[in-house]
């Protein structure tokens, strides 16, 4: 386990938990929290704190996504990664852009050996090395009398975001970026981690 990972809050099983997921505690009754500032316009919030409460694992805090996608830290350790580091994606094949914040290498190698559900998915998971991306936002515009929510992709700090709709996430969109079957990396290319 990587030194970074190994000191982020445990669930009950004492697994880690990665930085980006969101946490609920026992008298949270799920609703969205919707707020407003200058900055963002109406955007989603999320008052969960790691490692107080029961992590879900799979649904993300927007504001520590956000946060992170903003600051270049690893969506899993939540340590910056350095400028000219290289940067790992980890998502479905051919992903245009992607909804996790990005990795360090040593943190995504880790993830795909014990995460279950990217060991499960085996060569549909593809990993996208870049040392850059471009963002943009991700905004709820409508919802439908069904109750679904209709989204919008708005280039990021576009003057005219904040008016568009609830901002919830940044989406990474990686900048030619090398693509491998996560099995192959991991094979392959990936740094070994630690005995």
């Amino acid at each position: 386990m990587p030194s970074g990972v190994a000191r982020l809050p445990r669930n009950s099983a004492g697994r880690p938990v990665p930085g980006n997921i969101a946490w609920y505690e026992a008298d949270d009754d799920g609703a969205i929290l919707v707020t407003q500032d200058h900055e963002l316009g109406v955007h989603i919030t999320c008052p969960c704190t790691p490692g107080r409460g029961t992590p879900k694992f799979g649904e993300q805090c927007p504001v520590r996504q956000r946060e992170f996608m903003l600051q270049r830290r690893c969506g899993l350790c939540t340590r910056d990664i350095e400028p000219t580091g290289q940067l790992v994606f980890v998502g479905e094949t051919s992903a245009q852009y992607y909804l996790e914040p990005p990795l360090h290498p040593l943190c995504a190698a880790y993830a795909l050996q014990v995460c279950p559900v990217l060991h499960a998915a085996g060569e549909r998971i593809e990993v996208a090395l870049t040392q850059s991306y471009a963002l943009a936002e991700d905004r709820i515009t409508e919802m439908t009398d069904e109750g679904k929510m209709r989204r919008s992709t708005v280039p990021f700090g576009h003057p005219f975001a904040p008016y568009l709709g609830v901002l919830e996430f940044y989406l990474a969109f990686p900048e030619t970026p090398e693509r491998l079957p996560g099995p192959v990396w991991l094979a392959q290319r990936a740094p070994k981690l630690p005995a």
